[in-house]
């Protein structure tokens, strides 16, 4: 009964109905590479992803990798999670949380923190960045892209800061064979980690040479 309720939820993530949501510009968010982001007219703590012509193909193969996710019950804490699709006028899109502060504001992205350079600040950040280590590896969730711009930092009403991850999640290959074969997905992440902290020392090199490496 468990798999088929979990069944059940997939099915509905996907199949929204036919009603048409209306997105203009005074819910636009921002854009990356391959999709637009809107704040979800009917609710501001989620938001609506709209794929362009070039981001199909990594939104249709991102969509399939959070449904599997939910059937094996993964542990969403430090990720965005899917909320399933929806049609509006600007096109079919994918509902995702909207993370946001405390006091209601958009939560901001690790770049803008790292370059504030605050010693309260970076401690945490170092923190956040070990459990989103360990909680990757933990829960075998394989990254695509760990941009600056991808992962948010959450803050509470006591300046505490919970990173949450808001793209580049899943297998960038076209045949998702790295899920399925756990040391190899393992030695991907682990570039992909490597990756991130260059990224990371170019801001600060302090905080980049404190993060562990992946498979420690």
């Amino acid at each position: 009964m468990a798999i088929l309720g979990k069944i059940i939820k997939i099915y509905n993530e996907t199949n929204q109905g036919d009603i048409l949501i209306h997105l203009d510009e005074t819910l636009f968010i921002g854009e990356g590479r391959n999709r637009k982001c809107y704040i979800h007219p009917n609710d501001t703590n989620l938001c609506i992803k709209i794929p362009t012509p070039r981001g199909e193909r990594s939104a249709n193969r991102e969509r399939r990798y959070f449904k599997r996710l939910h059937l094996y019950s993964k542990n969403m804490e430090m990720i965005s999670d899917y909320k399933g699709g929806v049609k509006t006028d600007l096109g079919n899109g994918d509902i995702f949380e909207l993370i946001r502060d405390s006091d209601g504001n958009i939560s901001k992205n690790l770049k803008y923190y790292l370059e504030l350079d605050l010693d309260i600040i970076n401690k945490q950040i170092i923190e956040q960045i070990e459990l989103l280590r360990v909680y990757l590896k933990t829960e075998y969730i394989l990254i695509s892209d760990l941009g600056l711009d991808n992962i948010l930092l959450q803050k509470d009403g006591n300046e505490k800061l919970r990173l949450r991850v808001i793209d580049g999640i899943g297998d960038n290959n076209q045949v998702p064979f790295l899920e399925f074969v756990k040391p190899l997905g393992l030695k991907r992440s682990a570039k992909k980690w490597e990756l991130f902290k260059a990224v990371i020392a170019k801001i600060s090199l302090d905080i980049a040479i404190k993060i562990k490496s992946f498979n420690t």
